[in-house]
């Protein structure tokens, strides 16, 4: 049996200010404005990021303004993404709103030595 490696999540109706740097992956229900180092970011339909992002992959179904380098870029539909996109891989849903600068770039070299993204939410002060 395999264990399911944790997710950290940021739940609705909180706003962090400050920068999110860790490993594993992080579920954004909430809001963030700063920037956020993960392997796999999911931002939730509700959810809004101003800030940048690297990690492995991005999965985009609220809003972000900022900048994302990705190896892989989802953006599903009902998503509105502002800023610049550097990708390996860029798949945009229809009825995906993207007013971003388009940069591929392939073999992105990304970060390695992080601690894990809970013990990194477990020291914040959220600010709502």
């Amino acid at each position: 049996m395999f264990l399911k490696p944790k997710k950290a999540i940021v739940k609705r109706n909180r706003l962090i200010q400050g920068d999110l740097i860790g490993q594993g992956s992080l579920d954004l229900r909430g809001n963030v404005e700063g920037s956020i180092e993960v392997d796999t970011l999911v931002i939730g339909r509700k959810a809004s990021l101003t800030g940048n992002v690297i990690a492995e992959t991005v999965r985009i179904l609220g809003h972000v303004k900022g900048t994302i380098h990705a190896r892989r870029v989802i953006v599903e539909k009902g998503a509105h993404v502002e800023g610049e996109l550097s990708y390996e891989q860029l798949s945009v849903a229809p009825h995906a709103d993207v007013a971003a600068k388009l940069t591929p770039r392939p073999l992105l070299k990304l970060w390695q030595e992080r601690q894990p993204i809970e013990e990194v939410l477990q020291g914040l002060t959220l600010a709502a």
